[in-house]
C-alpha cells in the first residue's frame, strides 16, 4: 500500500490545497493564458503558490495539469509541451510539497474538440503514465461523464497495482425538479456504486454549477449509504458573481471554516477548495481539522 492509502486510511482527516486558477490570475495570468503553460514560462509563480497553500498547513498539492491532456494542449497549438508540463508540474509541486506532504497529479475533464462534450479516452492518458506514476495519488476531478470509470479502469491497468491511488472527483448541479446529478443525467448513488470496483481508492465531490455547502453535504451522506469508500470534499468559495473581467466569490474563508465540521461529520477523510479558495480558505480549515484530528 502506497504512503497516501496508509495516511488516508489511518483516520486522520488530510487538508488539501484550495484553487490553483484564480491564483495564478492573482499571480498576473492574463485572460486567455494556459495556465499549464505556465509550469514551463512561470515556474517560480507556480511554485509560490503551492508553498503558501502548504504554509496554510495543505497537506496535499495538486499539480498544475487540471487541463494539461493532449486535446486541450493541442487546441493550443502547444500538444508537443504535454510532457515538458507534467514534468514542471510534478517537480514544482514536489519542490513545495517535500516529503512530507502529498502531491496529487490533477487530471481535469478531457473535452472533445468538436463538440466540446466531456469524454474520458483512457488512452489519450496512456502516454503520461511514467509522469502520473510520480505522483503520490492521482485525482480525476470536476468529473460527471460515466465514461470516467473506463479510464480508471485502464490506469489501474496501465500502472503498477501498488501505486499510486486513484481519486475520483464528481461535479453535480440541481435541475429544475430540485434533483441532484452529474451533466450526464446521474445521481451520486450511480457512481458510488460503480465507484470501487472501477479502481477508485477514493470518491468525492467538488465544483459544480451553484453548489454550496449543504448540497455537497448532502451528496457525502448519499455516498455513504451505498459505499465505504474514503469520501472527501472540495468546495467552492461559492458562486461567483462576474464583475468586469473578474470573478467575484462570496464565501469567506472564515464562512468556510465555520462549515467544515459539518463536512467532517458526513464522512470525510480529506478536505480542501476548488474554485475561488485561496491560502486563507484552507488555513480557516487547519484549525478544525487539527482539532477534529485531535478528538480522533
Amino acid at each position: 500500500m502506497s504512503r497516501f492509502s496508509d495516511a488516508v486510511r489511518a483516520g486522520q482527516v488530510l487538508l488539501m490545497d484550495g484553487a490553483m486558477g484564480t491564483e495564478l490570475h492573482r499571480a498576473g495570468l492574463a485572460a486567455g493564458e494556459c495556465f499549464e503553460l505556465w509550469n514551463l514560462t512561470h515556474p517560480d509563480r507556480v511554485t509560490a503558490i503551492h508553498r503558501a497553500y502548504i504554509r496554510s498547513g495543505a497537506r496535499c498539492v495538486l499539480t498544475n495539469t487540471f487541463q494539461a491532456n493532449p486535446e486541450a494542449l493541442a487546441k493550443r497549438g502547444i500538444r508537443g509541451k504535454l510532457h515538458a508540463i507534467w514534468t514542471a508540474a510534478l517537480s514544482l509541486a514536489r519542490l513545495a510539497a517535500g516529503c512530507e506532504h502529498f502531491v496529487l497529479a490533477d487530471v481535469g475533464p478531457i473535452l472533445d474538440m468538436k463538440s466540446s462534450r466531456e469524454f474520458k479516452n483512457p488512452g489519450a492518458l496512456e502516454e503520461l503514465v511514467p509522469e502520473l506514476s510520480a505522483a503520490d495519488a492521482i485525482l480525476f476531478e470536476t468529473c460527471s461523464d460515466p465514461n470516467v470509470l473506463l479510464t480508471l479502469r485502464e490506469c489501474r491497468r496501465l500502472l503498477d497495482a501498488s501505486t499510486p491511488p486513484l481519486l475520483l472527483s464528481l461535479s453535480y448541479r440541481r435541475i429544475g425538479n430540485g434533483m441532484l446529478q452529474t451533466l450526464s443525467g446521474h445521481q451520486p448513488e450511480w457512481f458510488a456504486e460503480r465507484a470501487s470496483e472501477s479502481g477508485a481508492a477514493a470518491l468525492g465531490v467538488n465544483c459544480g454549477r451553484d453548489i454550496g455547502i449543504d448540497d455537497m453535504l448532502e451528496i457525502l451522506r448519499r455516498y455513504r449509504q451505498v459505499s465505504d469508500l474514503p469520501l472527501f470534499a472540495r468546495p467552492n468559495a461559492g458562486t461567483p458573481s462576474q464583475i468586469g473581467e473578474r470573478c467575484i466569490y462570496s464565501l469567506t474563508p472564515d464562512s468556510l471554516g465555520h462549515r467544515a465540521r459539518e463536512v467532517l461529520e458526513a464522512g470525510c477523510v480529506l478536505i480542501g477548495g476548488c474554485c475561488g479558495t485561496t491560502p486563507e480558505h484552507i488555513a480557516a480549515l487547519r484549525p478544525v481539522v487539527e482539532a477534529w484530528n485531535a478528538e480522533h
